[in-house]
């Protein structure tokens, strides 16, 4: 009993010795932070999202100290000083905010055994189910049908070591705006003023394949980055830290693009990628900086499925390709006799483009699964009959990726003549490409024009000749297994040809201007030559209307060619007829470009106008530059 209260007594006698030494170790590392200024590295505030001396995460949890998100000194010391604290499984410092201690600890270049001994099973699981080695950035094309996707997507992609052909089941972080509700009409201005919270998720990359390859039929591109094991692992640590943390999501600026370059600007603190992009964040642009600062490794390129299907039409013949949409939405007993009149070869063809033809269906919710699932039974069942290697080949990869497409904005100058006036032009457009631009890297049959102007120099005057605040085209091509509609609209103030309510040869003034159509579009199978047939709609408003408005409506018809790498042209013809003239105008434009590189351009238009015998002319040769 005797020893055993000495011993007591001597412990006793150690706790503030070890207290006191352990206050003596964290005094010590917070001297040297302030030492190394710790707080000022450029990786700290990028930890914390310090923009202006503040942090932009709101989650008062992301910090702690109580004005962490102000005081970026009092948050280091306080996560110095959470270091060494004694915690639960899982609530250590080191379990909630990994990248962010590795980071401090690596700085300070604490010894292990100097840290209180910690369990973070949680963590662990998840991180040991990513298995993180290498990043690949995704690149989703354009996608008309969501505003929030107009001008492409991007995501990471995390893939395990030696797993290059099992990546479909690798996890990919995403960027995006939680949409709560249902908000049809108020989608697309909330989008745009930061009405939704931006939040990172992780999920399976096939999840993302699935929805953008199959269901919205947009082209992946697969760029693998040029990060290391480490610099990927401490990226996957930081977005365990980010599962509460939102940001006001803005489709233009602040956007998946522009996180997603947050992101690399923090495993690479040389870089200086995210402030490029303070007020729009194009995907494909962010694309290409990344490219230009040498972190693409390697290209993949990963078709949709409706291009692999529109692949298949255009190498075995469009005859087979609709009888494959006929046998795939044919009644179960009568396929067999819809194949009887064809060779085996043809046979196998029509099989295969029947069972993607219906599955694109079924996975549009076009047909559900008690209409669908039998007939795959079935087409997979005759298929199988068939001893023959699949039919099906792979589509060419487009010649051009997008970082070799022109650059998203542009300035241009154009010299002409308005009615035998001369006239010096001096254009802008903010974004992202229109129908007579050098096409190599985009969509065919895809424009997306955003703030896009010009001001006209004429009879010693200066005038703002349009603002074309937003115009949208999609021109969706009929093919053997569908019949889309072409669709558009376009917003603008612009300068029109009238005087006093009437049109005019002489004289032109401002209307601000919608217009909205819907057609079907035709193509060739490489989308070389296009053309389109539309309905539009005409609203206009301004002073020189006698009534201040007027409406019109009338067809469209155009087409849209590309002859060679350097040559595409534009013609298009409208006849609108107009409410308050009660009269039919005719308009032609005219537009050849020619292509020196994928950034210049020369251009030749003409454009012209006649109603009740009266017209218009404008013909002008233009230098364009994307930058």
């Amino acid at each position: 009993m005797k020893y055993i209260g000495l011993g007591l007594v001597y412990l006793v006698a150690l706790l503030p010795y070890s207290a006191f030494a352990e206050s003596e170790v964290l005094q010590k590392y917070i001297e040297i932070s302030e030492q190394k200024k710790l707080s000022e590295k450029i990786t700290w505030k990028r930890l914390l999202y310090v923009e202006k001396q503040h942090s932009e995460v709101t989650y008062k949890g992301y910090f702690y100290a109580k004005d962490g998100a102000r005081n970026l000194k009092s948050e280091l010391q306080a996560d110095i000083n959470a270091l060494f604290s004694n915690a639960e499984p899982n609530h250590s410092i080191r379990c909630r905010f990994p990248a962010r201690s590795e980071w401090l600890i690596k700085q300070l270049n604490i010894q292990k055994n100097q840290l209180p001994y910690v369990e973070c099973p949680e963590f662990d699981q998840w991180f040991a189910q990513i298995r993180p080695y290498k990043a690949t950035l995704i690149y989703a094309t354009d996608f008309m049908g969501n505003p929030s996707s107009m001008f492409g997507h991007t995501l990471l992609r995390l893939d395990p070591k030696d797993q290059a052909q099992l990546n479909l089941v690798s996890y990919a972080i995403n960027y995006a705006a939680t949409v709560t509700g249902n908000d049809n009409w108020s989608y697309a201005w909330k989008g745009l003023t930061g009405q939704y919270p931006g939040e990172y998720s992780l999920m399976p990359y096939y999840r993302k394949v699935k929805e953008y390859g199959d269901f919205e039929s947009r082209d992946l591109w697969e760029y693998e980055l040029n990060l290391s094991p480490e610099e990927t692992a401490f990226l996957i640590k930081h977005m365990w830290e980010m599962q509460k943390v939102s940001f006001p999501y803005y489709f233009i600026s602040d956007n998946c693009a522009y996180r997603l370059l947050g992101l690399m600007d923090l495993v690479r603190p040389d870089l200086n990628l995210a402030s490029q992009f303070k007020y729009a964040s194009i995907p494909m642009q962010t694309i290409k900086t990344i490219d230009q600062n040498a972190l693409i490794k390697n290209t993949v390129y990963r078709p949709a499925l409706e291009t692999q299907l529109l692949s298949q039409a255009k190498q075995h013949g469009h005859a087979l390709a609709k009888q494959a949409h006929k046998v795939a939405f044919a009644d179960i007993s009568k396929m067999p006799d819809l194949l009887k009149e064809y060779q085996q070869p043809d046979q196998a063809k029509i099989l295969e483009m029947a069972y993607d033809d219906l599955y694109l269906q079924f996975v549009a919710h076009k047909v559900d699964a008690e209409f669908a699932q039998p007939r795959f039974r079935q087409l997979l069942g005759l298929r199988s009959q068939i001893s023959l290697e699949k039919q099906r080949q792979e589509p060419l990869r487009p010649k051009l990726d997008p970082t070799q497409g022109h650059n998203a904005r542009n300035w241009s100058v154009d010299i002409g003549t308005v009615q035998g006036d001369t006239f010096v032009q001096i254009g802008t457009r903010q974004a992202y490409h229109d129908l007579i631009d050098p096409q190599g890297g985009y969509r065919t049959g895809t424009q997306l024009q955003f703030l896009d102007g010009a001001i006209q120099w004429r009879d010693d005057k200066l005038k703002v000749e349009h603002i074309d605040i937003l115009s949208v085209n999609s021109f969706n091509p009929i093919t053997p297994f569908k019949t889309p509609l072409t669709w558009g609209f376009n917003f603008a103030w612009q300068q029109e040809a009238l005087k006093q309510g009437h049109f005019s040869k002489d004289d032109q003034h401002g209307v601000l201007s919608f217009k909205a159509q819907s057609g079907y579009t035709w193509a060739d199978d490489d989308r070389k030559n296009l053309c389109y047939v539309e309905a539009q709609t005409y609203v206009q408003a301004g002073h020189a209307l006698d009534k201040g408005w007027r409406v019109g409506f009338g067809p469209t018809l155009g087409c849209q060619n590309i002859w060679s790498d350097h040559i595409n042209t534009l013609l298009q013809a409208e006849l609108p007829y107009w409410e308050d003239a009660k009269a039919w105008q005719f308009r032609l434009n005219t537009q050849i470009n020619y292509a020196i590189n994928q950034q210049n351009s020369l251009r030749l238009k003409w454009y012209y106008q006649e109603q009740k015998s009266q017209d218009w002319m404008n013909t002008s040769l233009g230098y364009v530059h994307y930058f």
